[in-house]
C-alpha cells in the first residue's frame, strides 16, 4: 500500500497549477540581462497532470511526473516547483525501492546519483563502452572483445579539473531485448553518451540506439537545448560519441556519421584503447551538463578552492546558501564576491552565479 504522505494527491496538484498560474500574473523582471517570462501551463502539462492521477505504481507516477518536468517553462518563477516535483520524485522512487525490496528482486531502475552530474552509455552490443568507461574513470569494468560483457549497470566516477561526474555503464541496448529498468535509468540520467562503433555499422547502431529511445518515450537532444519538445518525450541532453577512431577508415566513416547527423547532435570521435579525443570528451561532458563550480570563502578566511560546490547553472547566491545549509537563506543579508583580478564586490542575494565564482556569505 503507497504511503499518502509520498504521493501527490488531486488538491495538491490543484494548488501546484494555482501557484504556476500565479507566477504567470507576475510582472517580467529581469537579472543580469535576462528576462523572466511568465509562466503558461500548456495542455500538454495538464494532460501529464491526468496521468499522474490516474497512475497507480510509484513508477507510473514518476513517469507522470517527469513528463510534466520537461513541460514546465524553464524560468525562475517556476524554481520552486520544480524543487517540489523533484522532491515527490525522490520520495516515490523510495517507495519504488522498498516495494521491490520486500518483493526480493532487484532491478536497477535507479542508481544513486553522485558528483557534479550523472551520464548514462548507452549502445549497441560490443561498441566500446566499456572500454570507454574504463579509460575515462580508470574503473576496473570488465571489458571483452565479445558482445553482452556489461549485463548490470556499473557506475564509476570520471575526475575532470576539481570535479567528478559519475559515469554508467549499461547493458547493450538490443531491441525487444533491454531490460526494462534501463528505460527508468535512462530516464533519470542528466546526460546521455550515445556509443556507436566506427569499425562496424555507425548508421545503423545509431539509428537502432534512438528508436530504442523513441520505444522509451525519450528524445535525444543537444546538450543547448535548442531542440523543440514535443510535449509526449522526456527530452535528455546527448552527445553522439563515435568509437574506435583508430580502426580501419574510421575517420571517412566518421565524416558520413557526420553528415547524416548534422546539427541535431554534438559528434566526437574517440579510440577508448589509444585515447584519442578523452580529454575533448572529458570537456564536453562537463560542458552538456550545464553546472557552475563555486568556491566557499568563510569570513577573515582564504575560499577552500580543492572542493567546489556545484550548483546548476543559473543558480544565485540563495540557491548557493540553500546548498550549504537550509537554514541559511533566511539568515543571509548579502554575499561578497572575490573577483581574481580585481577588488572584492558587495552582491545580492539574487546574483547570478558565475562557473569558478568565490563567494562569502554574510549573514545578520
Amino acid at each position: 500500500m503507497n504511503d499518502p504522505g509520498l504521493l501527490l494527491s488531486s488538491d495538491a496538484l490543484l494548488l501546484v497549477r494555482q501557484r504556476v498560474q500565479r507566477v504567470a500574473q507576475v510582472p517580467e523582471h529581469s537579472v543580469r540581462g535576462v528576462t523572466t517570462m511568465p509562466a503558461n501551463l500548456p495542455p500538454q502539462y495538464i494532460e501529464a497532470e491526468k496521468e499522474f492521477r490516474s497512475a497507480r505504481s510509484p513508477q507510473q507516477k514518476i513517469e507522470a511526473l517527469e513528463r510534466m518536468l520537461a513541460i514546465m517553462p524553464h524560468h525562475k518563477g517556476t524554481d520552486h516547483l520544480r524543487a517540489e516535483l523533484r522532491s515527490r520524485m525522490a520520495k516515490l522512487a523510495q517507495e519504488a525501492e522498498r516495494q521491490r525490496s520486500a518483493g526480493g528482486k532487484t532491478q536497477f531502475s535507479t542508481v544513486r546519483k553522485e558528483g557534479a552530474g550523472q551520464a548514462m552509455l548507452a549502445g549497441r552490443a560490443n561498441a566500446g563502452k566499456s572500454a570507454l568507461l574504463a579509460s575515462l574513470t580508470d574503473a576496473s569494468a570488465r571489458v571483452a572483445d565479445y558482445p553482452f560483457t556489461t549485463q548490470l549497470p556499473q557506475p564509476a566516477m570520471m575526475p575532470f579539473e576539481d570535479i567528478h561526474v559519475q559515469l554508467v555503464d549499461l547493458p547493450p541496448i538490443v531491441p525487444a531485448e533491454t531490460p526494462g529498468w534501463v528505460r527508468g535509468l535512462l530516464r533519470q540520467a542528466d546526460l546521455l553518451l550515445l556509443i556507436v562503433d566506427l569499425s562496424g555499422d555507425p548508421l545503423a547502431d545509431l539509428h537502432a540506439l534512438l528508436d530504442e529511445l523513441e520505444g522509451f518515450r525519450i528524445q535525444a537532444v543537444p546538450p543547448d537545448g535548442s531542440s523543440d519538445d514535443d510535449g509526449e518525450h522526456i527530452p535528455k541532453p546527448a552527445i553522439l560519441v563515435a568509437n574506435k577512431v583508430d580502426s580501419s577508415h574510421a575517420l571517412e566513416i566518421a565524416e558520413l556519421l557526420t553528415m547524416e547527423v548534422g546539427d541535431r547532435l554534438p559528434l566526437l570521435t574517440v579510440s577508448a584503447t589509444r585515447g584519442d579525443g578523452l580529454e575533448d570528451l572529458r570537456r564536453r561532458i562537463v560542458e552538456a551538463l550545464r553546472v557552475v563550480r563555486i568556491y566557499a570563502k568563510p569570513p577573515g578566511r582564504p575560499p577552500d578552492l580543492h572542493r567546489p560546490f556545484v550548483l546548476p547553472r543559473g543558480a544565485t547566491v540563495s540557491d548557493l546558501a540553500e546548498e550549504i545549509h537550509r537554514g541559511l537563506p533566511e539568515k543571509l543579508k548579502y554575499a561578497v564576491l572575490w573577483p581574481a583580478d580585481r577588488p572584492a564586490l558587495r552582491v545580492a542575494r539574487g546574483y547570478v552565479l558565475r562557473d569558478r565564482d568565490v563567494i562569502e556569505l554574510r549573514g545578520g
